[in-house]
């Protein structure tokens, strides 16, 4: 029987879809992130979710085939170490896209609306029908831009162009087709033009060398007072001090984060101190009834490169660094 080692954090639902998704002729074993790397040993796969996939962990597993990604992000694997030996990394390409798309437009919602500071007042027997009314806003009718353009993002589109009416600008470095564009309903605009025009700024890309801190002063700076900012990748895109300063100043509206530069979130962030910002978690791709379908990607992605090899797969996201 072939190895499928389970290695970080993963709830029992999400340990139980796995089982009985496992295709024939594999199992499936358990490592905890602080779990001894001598269980890694007779890994022929590696399906990952929480804690960080170096080379240390890597070569523990001497006979291993290739990494699976539980979800899209995968900044926190070694890509490089992966593809020195020639393991692809693959991911779960939109296995979680309405799920995190959803907690996009919850945080939208919850910000425009004032929702956390209003249900604090009442805990405290305040009755604040009329203290938030000049910072509420409405979704529907809004402008908002996308800094990138994958599945997640065009999940968003649709929520917010279906159910809000909203006009929607984009920005990716890999611009779609007009024939996209006009699907969709988008209009492709630089980010400087995007930061400057939209109401709600949401962002949808990975983190690169190329998208670390490209949200930084100078990009806030463009935006309106009434504007906020949802992120949802990864919280290094956003250089998260000059963030906090904007926030403190009162020159935008607000922020809706999912996703942090230190996560766990550290008690002392200023972040958790202000009545403009709503976070989360990192938890935007955790829904009990997306578990299945996320497994069966995991497991899909590796039976198939299983009985194939293919290192062309679209899911494998290390192909150039493959040797």
């Amino acid at each position: 029987m072939k190895k499928i080692i389970l290695y970080g954090s993963f709830t029992p639902n999400m340990l139980s879809a796995l089982e009985e998704k496992c295709p024939l002729g594999f199992e499936t074993c358990h490592v905890p992130v602080d779990g001894d790397l001598a269980q890694l040993a007779p890994a022929d796969y590696i399906v990952n979710r929480g804690g960080t996939v170096d080379a240390a962990i890597i070569n523990a597993a001497p006979q291993l085939k290739m990494i699976q990604k539980w979800g899209a992000g995968y900044d926190k694997i070694d890509v490089k170490a992966a593809g020195e030996r020639s393991i692809p990394v693959a991911i779960c390409v939109g296995g979680n896209a309405m799920p995190v798309a959803e907690v996009a437009v919850t945080l939208m919602l919850t910000l425009l609306r004032n929702v956390v500071p209003m249900t604090e007042r009442m805990k405290k027997g305040e009755w604040a029908r009329e203290q938030f009314s000049s910072r509420s806003y409405l979704l529907h009718g809004k402008t908002v831009g996308l800094i990138g353009i994958g599945n997640i993002a065009k999940k968003v589109v649709a929520i917010v162009k279906g159910g809000f009416d909203c006009h929607v600008l984009y920005y990716d470095v890999f611009r779609l087709t007009e024939e996209q564009e006009d699907a969709l309903g988008v209009t492709y605009v630089d980010l400087d033009t995007l930061m400057a025009q939209s109401d709600i700024v949401s962002i949808h890309v990975p983190l690169l060398d190329s998208t670390a801190g490209m949200i930084n002063k100078a990009k806030l700076d463009l935006m309106k007072p009434s504007a906020c900012i949802i992120n949802t990748s990864r919280g290094g895109v956003i250089n998260e001090a000059d963030l906090i300063q904007t926030l403190q100043e009162n020159k935008i509206l607000g922020a809706g984060l999912d996703t942090f530069e230190q996560e766990p979130l550290p008690q002392n962030s200023p972040l958790l101190k202000m009545d403009n910002v709503v976070t989360t978690p990192h938890c935007g791709g955790n829904t009990i009834d997306n578990d299945m379908n996320m497994a069966a990607i995991c497991m899909e992605n590796i039976a198939k490169y299983d009985s194939s090899g293919n290192k062309n797969m679209r899911a494998i996201v290390n192909q150039d660094l493959l040797v």
